[in-house]
């Protein structure tokens, strides 16, 4: 079963927390009759592979928790790939149903009057925005406005607007929309008709319409500022959670496309060995260029009624030349492009073309194609972790916007990180005409990953500037990994649980909402023009949950690892409690104390099994600086003011070390309940059967107590070797906060009695001295 990472869980229950607030007190707009509530809105604003079809569903079921009436979720989405992907992970045995509770999934074409009228329970259908989106209704062929003449009276459309129980309550109406920079004012008015309790709109770049800026606006009178409206999803959490790669090659070739895609073919071996150590799947490529033109002449069309030998497509010159000259076996190749063929000058029967988009969508997917060539549009919806580089051609005035490629290779196979920087890298191989071309491109690829993954390292060469390299590591050296040890956790935690009341027999005055009333709007009849005639009333509050969903909702948003060790199992989590009743406010402070009892027990220790091994990474040889003793024959984007100097004195001390790459290299585990979840050290040094990871920049981490906790790790039982963090900071500190001189260094350790040991130097070879001592 899927957990949600502490980052989605955290987004999911801001949106709920938000509803909360808004339900509370909806604004409303009108009068009499006519009178409406200004939808509640939430933008979440999420990078590419955060995981934004969970934290949208969590949210809708923390959201259904909340409402007096079990909801309809109307779930869209522009291209019928992406609503059937959704469609298959959140229905009944998909990898995401549990995160909806007990919520009946569907299509919007199995709307049912009956069903929405008798269930209690939330329904969640799901559309693509073509099923409705037509400005003359009344004339459109869709089905969803048309009646079934046979079994109904009113067209779903209608039965939509009107979505009442047996007892004429309408129940509220949240509107889910995937990709939301695809919503468009004509979509956000049609909706609108079915007036929406909620919208949620997901996407990595958020452009609202005018019409739902208008609500929007609306809100804004209410008091909801910009922040209140967007969660966002902090890109460094999703590139910790191994989610996505940390880092982006693009180089720049202004070559033919044979040189281009050898280089890349040549990269690409390299990486399908590293996978094949690490017992992996092998890397993809993907292949982007104009289709139906000729090749280096953009102004004529390639011409169908020719033998496939004599076709001057890009898309067939690509093919060949895999085929014919680099060997790729042709049933691992798909072309998934318009690309045209006359019946009497057919292409080979190796030839795997699909032309039909989302048509073909089913059976490109089942061939599982190492190598897939595609025309300026990429299939929307298709995005596989193990695809790994790209061969983008932007000669000949291509359109394509290289920078809507990235995101098509950022996901991360496997969710983690790997020791062979190549698996941790999105590679990009540009075929330009122009060297300001090649300019263009890298700035906006800069632009778009500074604004939406920052924590995503870009690596980049012109065409006319060497290529990043691979420096393979001379020796080989391992360190034991870390974990949290949570044993010493499970008694206080045990005892805590203890505590929590059980609520099975309470007679609702604990377990129902003190002022557990909401406003609901009624059906009353139908009006002249066939819309609902609603009025509004008070409503007892009745909608109850486990108190095992409240207390596991709490303790994920806090810290996730709790959950390991907090026992759920017993019969009182069964009890079902109201939403803002003093019941769920004593689950909440349970949970709460649970995580705060777990981060003050867990303890690190290092881990016997599966050594980390230090392996290749990418430098810059304009910018390498050589080393004596390190690992690697030297490295590059070293900080000048602080790392060079260190990695100098640390190469002169004589044992063997290396630079830790950041997000991808060597990380230790934090115990805190902050963002950041992995610490990784800037240097690894070995001394004997020894190891320590020294930081330049660490000490910030001193200022939470559990940051300490990294000074002492615990070594594996009759096992040689410790793990030995120490901190270094420019500068002379008294203390965590307090600095006394700008000049010189401090080294910071821990003592046997667990204090903090302060060591001042006045130089990094000093500094590296007193941080290289075992014992404090």
């Amino acid at each position: 079963m899927l957990e949600l990472k502490d980052f989605q869980q955290e987004a999911s229950a801001l949106i709920s927390d938000r509803f909360v607030r808004y339900y509370a007190d909806p604004p409303m707009r009108g009068k009499a009759k006519s009178t409406r509530a200004i939808p509640f809105f939430q933008a979440l604003a999420s990078i590419t592979a955060s995981g934004k079809t969970v934290i949208l569903a969590d949210a809708v079921a923390g959201m259904a928790t909340t409402l007096p009436v079990a909801p309809v979720v109307l779930w869209l989405s522009m291209g019928r790939v992406v609503v059937e992907q959704s469609l298959a992970n959140l229905s009944p045995g998909g990898k995401y149903h549990h995160l909806l509770g007990d919520t009946t999934v569907a299509t919007l074409a199995d709307y049912d009057q009956e069903t929405v009228r008798e269930t209690t329970k939330p329904l969640l259908y799901f559309a693509t925005v073509g099923t409705f989106n037509q400005r003359d209704k009344e004339r459109g062929d869709r089905v969803i406005f048309r009646c079934d003449i046979d079994t109904a009276e009113a067209s779903t459309w209608d039965l939509l607007k009107l979505r009442t129980t047996s007892d004429g309550i309408r129940r509220p109406l949240i509107v889910v929309y995937d990709e939301g920079h695809n919503l468009s004012d004509q979509q956000t008015s049609l909706l609108l008709e079915l007036q929406p309790d909620a919208f949620l709109v997901a996407s990595a770049t958020m452009r609202l319409p005018a019409r739902l800026s208008d609500e929007i606006k609306d809100l804004k009178k209410e008091g909801w500022t910009d922040d209140d409206l967007v969660t966002p999803v902090d890109p460094s959490a999703v590139v910790e959670a191994g989610l996505i790669k940390s880092s982006v090659l693009l180089a720049g070739y202004e070559a033919p496309m044979e040189e281009t895609i050898s280089a890349m073919l040549a990269d690409m071996k390299d990486a399908s060995e590293q996978a094949e150590l690490l017992e992996l799947e092998a890397p993809k490529a993907i292949y982007v260029c104009k289709t139906n033109i000729v090749e280096g002449d953009a102004s004529r069309t390639d011409d169908p009624k020719r033998p496939f030998s004599s076709r001057e497509a890009p898309p067939i010159l690509i093919w060949r030349y895999l085929v014919e000259t680099c060997g790729v076996d042709p049933s691992k190749i798909a072309v998934y492009c318009s690309l045209k063929f006359d019946r009497n000058f057919p292409p080979p029967t190796d030839f795997n073309l699909f032309s039909g988009g989302d048509k073909d969508y089913v059976n490109f997917a089942e061939g599982d194609y190492e190598h897939v060539i595609f025309n300026l549009s990429l299939q929307e919806g298709w995005d596989d972790p193990r695809c790994y580089f790209a061969y983008v051609d932007k000669s000949m005035e291509s359109n394509v916007a290289i920078e809507q490629v990235i995101g098509r290779l950022l996901r991360q196979p496997g969710a983690q990180h790997y020791p062979y920087e190549r698996l941790n890298t999105a590679h990009f191989y540009v075929r330009v005409d122009r060297r300001n071309v090649f300019s263009e491109i890298l700035s906006a690829i800069a632009g778009k990953l500074e604004t939406e993954a920052p924590e995503v390292r870009l690596v980049a060469a012109s065409p006319a500037a060497p290529k990043p390299v691979l420096l393979s590591p001379k020796n080989v050296k391992e360190v034991f990994k870390t974990a949290r040890d949570a044993s010493h956790a499970a008694e206080p935690v045990q005892k805590l649980t203890e505590m929590l009341t059980d609520y099975r027999k309470d007679d609702g005055t604990n377990t129902r909402a003190s002022g557990g009333r909401s406003i609901v709007q009624r059906a009353v009849g139908i009006s002249a023009d066939g819309s609902p005639d609603l009025v509004w009333e008070d409503f007892e509050h009745t909608n109850q949950v486990s108190a095992r969903w409240i207390f596991c909702r709490e303790v994920g948003r806090r810290f996730q690892g709790a959950l390991g060790v907090a026992p759920t199992h017993e019969a009182k989590f069964d009890a079902l409690i109201g939403f803002g009743s003093p019941a769920y406010a004593h689950v909440l402070r349970v949970a709460a104390d649970v995580v705060d009892a777990y981060v003050e027990n867990v303890v690190l220790k290092q881990q016997r099994p599966n050594p980390y091994q230090v392996g290749p990474i990418f430098i810059r040889p304009e910018s390498l600086v050589p080393f004596e003793n390190a690992l690697h024959a030297g490295y590059s984007d070293l900080n000048p003011s602080l790392e060079i100097p260190f990695a100098k004195a640390l190469d002169k001390h004589g044992l063997p070390w290396c630079r830790n790459p950041s997000r991808s290299g060597y990380g230790i585990p934090l115990i805190t309940m902050g963002k950041t979840r992995t610490f990784y050290p800037d240097f690894l040094i070995w001394s004997g059967d020894d190891v320590f990871a020294l930081d330049t920049t660490g000490p910030h981490l001193l200022a939470d107590k559990t940051g300490r906790k990294l000074f002492s790790i615990r070594g594996v039982r009759n096992m040689p070797g410790r793990l030995l963090v120490r901190f270094v900071s420019p500068g002379k500190f008294t203390n965590e906060t307090t600095q006394i001189d700008s000049e010189g260094f401090t080294v910071w350790g821990l003592k046997q009695d667990g204090t903090l040991r302060v060591f001042h130097a006045e130089t990094a070879a000093e500094a590296v001295e007193k941080a290289l001592i075992r014992e404090y």
